[in-house]
């Protein structure tokens, strides 16, 4: 994570002697030294608690931290021993570097920073009791985490009968003391007790105002009365969402385009964003520059446009329209989060898609699946029946703007328009 404040740490190597007695404490030592040039004996490490990434990652880790204390009088080189590795190395003080992130003056990765928060509210001379402090921090937040990409933004990723490669839905918690629910997308007990946990987190001053939604399918929206019943707020959802969801009227509250939700000095901006799905919003937060996306974007793969509920010119209109918007960080529903920046890139991957299939059409028919065959030729692994229905969802497309036309009823045979 380049440009992101981060604690020394690493992998095991042979020397570390794995899964023989002392191994991660062995790999401490070694890496502090290798990257700080602080030297201290492994038996001087005091093990400081477990944890693992998140699954909203595709490459997760095992996690064991350690505690030391540096000796009297030592500070880091102004050259760091592996500069490529570390750009700067220096001893920061935890409530600076807190209220630093908060003002979106620096950025920390979030597995860091419950460990920021539990060194700046305890004592720091005892290596003993610190280490105490941030193992009780490691095993809540495997418990249940506060993840916060950008602040006041909490998250957590749940299991959720999704599509692969996704196993997980994200659900967003932004606000302050005022905050929203965004996409609880399972309604599984275990999971709606897990998320419940993860809310209770808060301080006790803190309201939850609604569970929202970004748009019907049920790996976003199958949690969502339930969980509103256990907070006893409303469900808020676009109409055409909330009936792709099977919310009855009276069931939730109608959010429209253009709706802002105030949450206690942070603001939620509804955007229209059809075209993955009928009603689709995504919600802008200003203030922090980020954009929660629903299924406009995704960390893992190339969102699906189905042809049956879907629309890719619509969709293409989409990525125009939040491109636009002053952000700087995409908080999707699935996988980890992406800078704004990418929203061309994926504009560009779909206009080329669709010009490899515009580029096919002649004056006799071609297939569907030669078509989808010879657009997708560059990721030949994608299920055939996968690729034809993104190509026909592109078909479509060029049908409306009169390039492309259907010589058959189903859409199995095209020619030029």
């Amino acid at each position: 994570m380049p440009g992101h404040l981060a604690l020394p740490g690493g992998a095991f190597e042979p020397g570390d002697r794995p899964g023989e007695a002392g191994d991660s404490a062995r790999c401490v030592a070694r890496e502090v030294a290798e990257e700080t040039g602080l030297a201290i004996e492994a038996g001087d490490w005091i093990a400081a608690g477990t944890r693992i990434t998140p699954p909203m990652f595709p490459v997760r880790f095992h996690t064991d931290f350690f505690v030391a204390m540096a000796p009297d009088g030592w500070n880091p080189a102004e050259q760091p021993p592996s500069p490529d590795e570390i750009e700067s190395l220096r001893f920061v003080d935890p409530v600076k570097v807190l209220a630093a992130w908060e003002r979106g003056d620096c950025q920390v990765p979030p597995p860091v920073l419950p460990i920021l928060r539990q060194l700046a509210g305890g004592d720091s001379e005892d290596a003993d009791a610190v280490a105490v402090g941030v193992r009780r921090a490691n095993e809540l937040e495997q418990r249940a985490p506060r993840i916060e990409f950008v602040p006041d933004v909490w998250m957590l990723p749940v299991e959720t009968a999704t599509l692969p490669p996704a196993t997980h839905t994200n659900v967003w918690m932004p606000g302050r003391r005022r905050y929203v629910v965004i996409d609880p997308g399972c309604r599984s007990p275990a999971v709606l007790e897990r998320l419940r946990e993860a809310i209770g987190r808060r301080p006790a001053d803190h309201q939850p105002l609604a569970v929202v939604l970004t748009h019907g399918h049920q790996d976003h929206a199958s949690g969502a009365t339930a969980l509103a019943t256990m907070l006893d707020v409303p469900v808020q959802a676009h109409p055409e969402a909330a009936r792709a969801a099977g919310l009855a009227e009276g069931a939730y509250e109608p959010l429209e385009d253009g709706r802002t939700i105030e949450l206690d000095g942070l603001s939620l901006r509804s955007i229209l964003t059809p075209g993955h799905a009928p009603g689709h919003l995504a919600f802008h937060v200003p203030e922090r520059r980020a954009l929660i996306a629903g299924d406009l974007v995704s960390g893992i793969s190339t969102i699906l446009i189905d042809p049956e509920h879907g629309d890719m010119g619509a969709y293409l209109d989409s990525l125009e329209r939040v491109r636009a918007l002053d952000c700087r960080i995409l908080l999707p529903g699935h996988g980890s989060p992406m800078p704004a920046r990418a929203l061309q890139h994926l504009i560009d991957h779909r206009r080329d898609r669709e010009s490899r299939i515009g580029c096919q059409l002649g004056g006799e028919g071609t297939s569907l699946s030669e078509l989808a065959r010879t657009a997708y030729e560059d990721v030949p692994q994608m299920p055939a029946a996968l690729t034809e229905r993104q190509t026909l969802s592109h078909l479509l497309h060029l049908e409306r703007m009169g390039e492309a036309r259907r010589i058959d009823p189903r859409g199995r045979c095209w020619v030029r328009g």
